[in-house]
């Protein structure tokens, strides 16, 4: 897996991701030598920002200080991560934090160091197979809040055929439906979900809560959730899944070789070795039993009448009646066909239109109506030079 989170309790590692692998100092680094099952570890000194190359490809710069050669020659060597990988680290790395990565390449830079020798750099990327390892003392989500870990406790998983009306449980399972949360006719925000697991047995939840981030944060069909203390009825002869007091949800990534990192707005929970493993395991079973969701396009890949699902980044936001709300974002791709656009000059907009002016055609307006109004407006927009933005969703609901 390209990045993985390696989670300490008083300084000591929860999982073992690096045993297999032999450990390396600076020193040792040479060009052309074979580092695909060798490691480097140190403490991050530099963190540049994300960067794109001529062919559109994320670059990130880091510095990587040795901890335990501190007073050595050569204690720090710069690293470049490249694609996938250098848009996840960007996400998780901050300053200060230990990291390790495998499967790396050592090059020569062109400059030299004051004795005259070249110095040296590591590239690192999915085509190199390379892993990048962050030890933290708390997890962090695609939004780069901080959620801290409490001290492992041992839980129970119940399997989905063994569900009975009444049992309060924690289930793993893998997304098979969803609708994403609305407002119901109520003040209370709605959620529905049906989740499977290795027993073939489906289970539909139905969740509501006043707080819309404390429903389960789910992307697309094939996620891995964990419930944690799900309460079990039986409505009209079928089982549901309903919250209860205490009521706590993990969502996964649910791809086989993506990063796992929770999604949650809990600022408190367990991940253990034994969850790791759980994960794992529902990825390679849904692999071959879950159907992946076919209807996720890219802008430059939209067909006019397609009805589609659409993962954007939103640039910016505005109130255009009682009835409606604007979204203006973009996914870095242009569609092929001119779309139309909403009159923002009499609107208080929300966004940085300079950086809005510079991606031109690249943005797209998007009304949303009725009940998804509320949650347009609680969506954050990216503010130019900072982290804060909201990564948007957007689904077909049958």
């Amino acid at each position: 897996m390209p990045l993985e989170l390696i989670k300490e309790v008083n300084g000591v590692p929860q999982v073992d991701l690096l045993s297999k692998l032999h450990k390396i100092d600076f020193r040792s680094l040479q060009p052309d030598c074979d580092y695909s099952q060798k490691y480097i570890q140190g403490k991050l000194s530099l963190i540049s920002s994300l960067t794109y190359g001529e062919n559109k490809r994320a670059v990130l710069k880091i510095g990587l200080q040795e901890q335990e050669n501190s007073n050595a020659e050569i204690n720090t060597i710069n690293i470049l991560l490249f694609g996938k990988l250098a848009k996840d680290c960007a996400k998780v790395f901050y300053d200060g934090d230990t990291i390790a990565v495998a499967g790396f390449v050592v090059l020569s830079a062109a400059s030299t160091s004051k004795d005259g020798k070249h110095s040296l750099f590591l590239k690192a990327s999915e085509d190199f197979q390379s892993t990048v390892y962050v030890y933290v003392k708390s997890v962090r989500d695609f939004s780069t809040e901080s959620m801290s870990l409490v001290p492992a406790t041992h839980y129970i998983y119940t399997p989905l055929n063994q569900l009975k009306g009444g049992m309060i449980v924690n289930v793993y399972g893998v997304v098979k439906f969803f609708k994403p949360p609305y407002l119901s006719r109520g003040t209370d925000y709605c959620s529905v979900v049906t989740i499977v697991d290795q027993t073939n047995v489906k289970l539909t939840c139905l969740f509501f809560s006043g707080n819309y981030e404390a429903l389960p944060v789910i992307y697309k069909n094939g996620d891995i959730v964990r419930f944690h203390r799900l309460k079990i009825q039986v409505y009209k002869k079928e089982t549901q899944g309903i919250t209860s007091s205490g009521f706590a949800s993990l969502t996964f990534e649910g791809t086989l070789g993506a990063p796992i990192i929770p999604r949650t707005s809990s600022k408190c929970f367990n991940f253990t070795t034994e969850d790791h493993k759980m994960v794992e395991a529902l990825r390679v079973w849904a692999s071959t039993h879950i159907s992946p969701s076919s209807t996720l396009v890219k802008l430059c890949d939209v067909q006019p009448m397609q009805y589609f699902d659409l993962t954007c980044q939103l640039l910016g936001k505005a109130e255009v009646d009682g009835a409606s709300y604007l979204l203006k974002v973009w996914d870095g791709t242009k569609t092929p066909f001119p779309s139309w656009r909403v009159l923002i000059q009499d609107l208080v907009f929300e966004g940085d239109l300079d950086h809005i002016h510079r991606l031109q055609n690249l943005t797209i307006d998007i009304l949303v109506y009725d009940n998804h109004v509320q949650v347009a407006k609680s969506l954050k927009v990216m503010l130019s030079g900072k982290r804060v933005c909201s990564f948007v969703f957007l689904y077909i609901l049958g």
